[in-house]
C-alpha cells in the first residue's frame, strides 16, 4: 500500500480538527526524525566515525529537503480549505 502525501491526506480530511491533527502529527514526526539524525551525528562524532557522520548527514539533508519541499503545499492546503469555509 502506497503511503499518501501530507497534501493528499489534508485534501481527504473532512474536518478542521482532522486537518489540525494531521499537521500536528506530521510536524512531530519531522521533529522526531531531525532529532534522531542529529543524535546519530553526535554519536558518530564521539565515535570518530567519519563514514557514519557522512551517511547521517546525507540522511538529514534528504529528510530536510523532503519536508521543506512539502511545507508550502501543506500551508497552501490549509489556507485554501480555511478560505473555502468563509
Amino acid at each position: 500500500m502506497k503511503r499518501r502525501s501530507i497534501s493528499q491526506r489534508l485534501e481527504r480530511a473532512k474536518s478542521t480538527d482532522a486537518r489540525l491533527s494531521l499537521v500536528s502529527d506530521w510536524s512531530a514526526n519531522w521533529q522526531g526524525e531531525q532529532e534522531s539524525l542529529i543524535k546519530a551525528m553526535e554519536q558518530a562524532i564521539r565515535d570518530d566515525d567519519y563514514h557514519a557522520l557522512c551517511r547521517t548527514l546525507g540522511q538529514l539533508k534528504t529528510v530536510t529537503a523532503k519536508r521543506f519541499e512539502a511545507l508550502p503545499r501543506v500551508l497552501e492546503k490549509l489556507i485554501i480549505q480555511h478560505n473555502d469555509k468563509d
